[in-house]
């Protein structure tokens, strides 16, 4: 196989699950934040059967921060109702691309869904003291800041009163550190798009401010990194780096090297269970 050949990144076309069939609810198309007249929508599923509060969680999709084909439609959907049908909450999330509005927009609007879910923990089942965060690529990136931020940082005023801290993570091939080199900026176009047109002194605030291993020497939930070691988008060194400074300032962190794998959704099975079984261990357990 010529590696050179084949696409840096991985695309998927989600199945269409038929909640009723397999004993869940959707709510979709929930409103929890608007700017400027638009609103930012999540879908909602839980058992149909759901009789108490239940663990929860969110799914942030990838795509650059700025791939307006890649929405909270873009998730692993069978995973996801299988994670239902074990007595969990899911929401998909959208947020602020970077042409809508510049960092720090995307992980304020992640973490007013949190805020949200709280306020509406009784109408959708979800207990507010278990919720966590799954993404991919970008998506990835933003639950870490989701996990690792404080409840003061990246505040907006949705649902004010409730909090926005989660109680565990999972990050899959995301970017740890954001602090470009002036190359690294001029190249990287995703990076340009989601700092937007900030000058040097402000853009490096920035950069320090989205760069999850800024945060790893605190008190953090517990983490489980998963990464393929074909990544050519986003180095398996990200993880890694990530890994290692979270153990060290005495974190639960754990890392899964996917081999044979790229960017993009993890073939097999026993990838999603690894999931599954820290969800419930942390959620369900703790």
């Amino acid at each position: 196989m010529n590696l050179q050949e084949e696409p840096l990144a991985k695309v998927i076309t989600p199945e269409k699950i038929d909640f009723e069939a397999e004993g869940l609810i959707q709510r979709e198309g929930v409103a929890y934040t608007a700017y400027h007249g638009k609103e930012y929508r999540m879908d909602i599923v839980f058992p149909a059967d759901a009789q108490k509060p239940l663990p929860t969680v969110i799914w942030v999709h990838g795509g650059g921060w700025s791939d307006e084909n890649l929405t909270r439609k873009y998730l692993p959907s069978t995973q996801l109702a299988q994670l239902c049908k074990k007595g969990f909450v899911t929401a998909s999330i959208d947020y602020r691309l970077s042409q809508e509005a510049p960092f720090p927009a995307q992980i304020e609007d992640c973490k007013a869904a949190v805020r949200f879910l709280r306020a509406h923990a009784e109408e959708f089942h979800v207990d507010p003291e278990r919720i966590a965060a799954w993404g991919e690529s970008a998506g990835g990136h933003l639950v870490e800041l989701m996990a690792y931020s404080t409840e003061e940082e990246f505040l907006n005023d949705c649902c004010p009163g409730f909090s926005s801290r989660i109680q565990a993570v999972v990050p899959w091939y995301a970017p740890a550190d954001l602090r470009l080199s002036e190359e690294e900026w001029e190249s990287t176009e995703a990076y340009r798009k989601l700092f937007g047109g900030a000058a040097l002194e402000e853009r490096e605030r920035l950069m320090e401010a989205a760069s999850p291993i800024c945060y790893a020497s605190r008190k953090n939930p517990p983490t489980l990194l998963m990464h393929g070691d074909a990544d050519r988008l986003v180095s398996l060194e990200n993880s890694r780096q990530m890994y290692e400074a979270l153990r060290t300032a005495g974190n639960d962190a754990r890392l899964i090297v996917i081999p044979g794998q790229g960017h993009g959704f993890f073939d097999g099975d026993e990838y999603y269970e690894s999931i599954f079984h820290f969800f419930e261990e942390i959620l369900k357990n703790s």
